[in-house]
């Protein structure tokens, strides 16, 4: 066996998983046990000078999931003999598993130190000097990126017809009716970790989100996006996993290229794993909401006012493939005008599975997701619109939401969705259904 195939089967096996799995002399081999293990310690005790019996005891205490033990093999036989590439190689993989990442990226530039070494493996060491570059940055960036076309049959989430104005039975003017239409849209996301160091692995977290749609006929409706958010996440006690993160939070809103709404706020989350499946989360979050009047919207500004919002929700996990999570939810709104302000309170449940491609559309095997969201909603007013009816407005709202998303590379996927709101009112004047399906195309960096 040549030097080069020898390295390309090493690597490869390394990269798939399972540290030195590959370095056996038949693929099929039956995994080793702990009898095995002994044995091999028994040779390696009984002629510590014979490199063979180390090299094969490490590869067994490596596929039994004993790094440690391999590297205590492998690094005495650099005591014997230093000039050893594939041992460097096979230790830089083994720290790299066991999160010593300094003692990997030693060992990887010491492989790479040899003048003979493989393409194929200084290809595969240079893999993992880039993860490990990349975790131990301070900086840490991740970008998402989506577009696509959505159809809705209630775009401009308007009521039907029929209405009421000061409690008399009255036809809302077809323009301001419920509208079919279909945009284009695009999203974006980056989130970038600070990471302060320390035992703690304490980092600040900085999340930028924008949005913008176009609608082929209510124009009126553009919408132009942009939210910021910012703020550390501190690890109470590492070994418990709980952490807390207060933040600040900024957005802004434009509609048909007019100023509609800009906000500030403060807020704090609370993460508690209670098991290896299960994890507690809560948010509270107060801010501050601005309306700008327009010609087209002369009475945005009654919306003026702060929100008191709330969330306490628990994840679970039973498999790697299937996340589940369910969460209560609490808002309460102080608009300019009374009728304008109101009490919300609401559960939401989601789930996403994983699934092998029905479908293939990558090159390797991938898998593909499907999502479930839903949303209920109860609001109550706190005071009746005189121009609408004497009765105080309360509402229903239901919200659901299907996806399914599969990847076309390793960064780039298709998805496609539909959704279906529904707002029932006892007044006629803000009663919504909306059906909605899209498609479109993702990417994530």
């Amino acid at each position: 066996m040549t030097l080069q195939s020898f390295f390309r089967r090493t690597l490869l096996g390394l990269v798939g998983g399972i540290a030195l799995s590959c370095m056996s002399a038949q693929a099929d081999e039956a995994k080793p046990s702990e009898a095995d293990l002994d044995r091999a310690f028994a040779t390696v005790i009984a002629d510590p000078s014979n490199l063979d019996a180390s090299f094969e005891y490490a590869r067994i205490a490596a596929v039994l999931g004993d790094f440690e033990a391999a590297v205590s093999s492998l690094e005495r036989m650099l005591i014997y003999n230093p000039n050893l590439p594939r041992v460097h190689v096979e230790l830089g993989v083994l720290y790299f598993r066991l999160r010593s990442l300094e003692a990997a990226r030693s060992y990887f530039d010491q492989a790479l130190a040899y003048p003979d070494v493989p393409d194929v493996v200084r290809e595969r060491v240079n893999l993992y000097l880039k993860q490990i570059e990349k975790a131990t940055s301070k900086h840490r960036f991740t970008f998402s990126v989506s577009g696509g076309v959505r159809y809705q049959t209630n775009a401009n989430a308007a009521p039907g017809r029929d209405i009421l104005v000061i409690d008399l039975p009255a036809q809302l003017d077809p323009e301001f009716q419920e509208a079919a239409d279909t945009n284009v849209f695009v999203s974006g996301r980056m989130r970038h970790h600070y990471d302060f160091g320390g035992q703690r692995s304490d980092l600040l977290e900085t999340n930028i989100s924008v949005y913008g749609s176009h609608q082929y006929e209510l124009e009126n409706i553009d919408v132009a996006y942009f939210e910021m958010e910012t703020g550390p996440i501190l690890h109470l006690a590492k070994s418990s996993g709980i952490t807390v993160r207060p933040f600040l939070t900024g957005s802004f809103l434009m509609l048909s290229e007019d100023p509609y709404q800009g906000s500030v706020g403060v807020g704090g989350t609370l993460t508690v794993p209670l098991s290896k499946q299960v994890t507690l989360d809560a948010e509270m979050k107060a801010k501050a909401s601005d309306y700008y009047t327009s010609s087209v919207r002369p009475s945005a500004s009654n919306l003026d006012g702060r929100e008191l919002s709330g969330e306490v929700g628990i994840g679970f996990v039973p498999r790697n493939d299937i996340r589940i999570r369910a969460a209560m939810l609490g808002r309460n709104v102080k608009a300019r005008v009374e009728y304008q302000s109101y009490g919300e309170i609401g559960v939401s449940l989601s789930a996403s599975v994983d699934v092998p491609a029905p479908i293939n559309l990558t090159k390797g095997a991938s898998v593909w997701t499907f999502s479930l969201n839903t949303r209920g909603a109860s609001r109550t007013y706190s005071a009746a619109n005189p121009v609408v009816s004497a009765t105080v407005r309360e509402e229903h709202e239901f919200r659901a939401d299907a996806q399914i998303y599969a990847p076309v590379s390793t960064h780039v996927g298709v998805f496609a969705g539909v959704g279906w709101r529904d707002v029932r009112s006892n007044l006629p004047n803000y009663e919504i259904d909306n059906v909605s399906v899209m498609g479109g195309l993702s990417a994530r960096f």
